[in-house]
């Protein structure tokens, strides 16, 4: 793969990332205006999941990885590949729903601590970003005199 094509891997996760976060704006916002709707608030954690990140997170994500394709198109940040940003994709993605999911299944059956496992495959996800961001802006190429 030349560098110019990492880029394009960056920017393509990028734009999943911000199509992901219209997603979640568009069902959080559908989701408060029905708990209005109905006078049931019963759906508030899913509400501001949806909403915070699904939509605030998620976009930051897109954009810190946009900025890593800028950096990438030169020469890719050591340590910065691809395929790290596919892994903290999908983690992203299935630690959301499956948290979600958690906090609608009876707490009773302890079904509910689902919720708990996705929550840490969400929190996995952020740290992976976290460390890739990391590198990127320790790269020598991304420095400021």
């Amino acid at each position: 793969m030349s560098d110019s094509a990492g880029g394009e891997v960056f920017r393509r996760i990028a734009r999943r990332y911000f199509r992901v976060a219209l997603f979640y704006l568009a069902l959080g916002l559908l989701l408060g205006a029905g708990m209005l709707w109905f006078g049931n608030d019963n759906f508030q954690f899913l509400h501001s999941h949806m909403l915070l990140v699904g939509t605030g997170i998620f976009a930051a994500y897109g954009a810190g990885l946009w900025w890593i394709a800028g950096r990438s198109d030169v020469s890719p940040p050591p340590g910065v590949t691809p395929a790290l940003a596919g892994v903290q994709f999908w983690l992203a993605n299935v630690g959301l729903p499956g948290m979600l999911a958690g906090s609608v299944l009876p707490v009773g059956l302890g079904l509910d601590r689902i919720g708990v496992l996705f929550g840490f495959v969400e929190a996995a996800a952020g740290v992976l970003f976290s460390l890739l961001l990391n590198r990127a802006l320790k790269a020598e190429g991304t420095r400021r005199a």
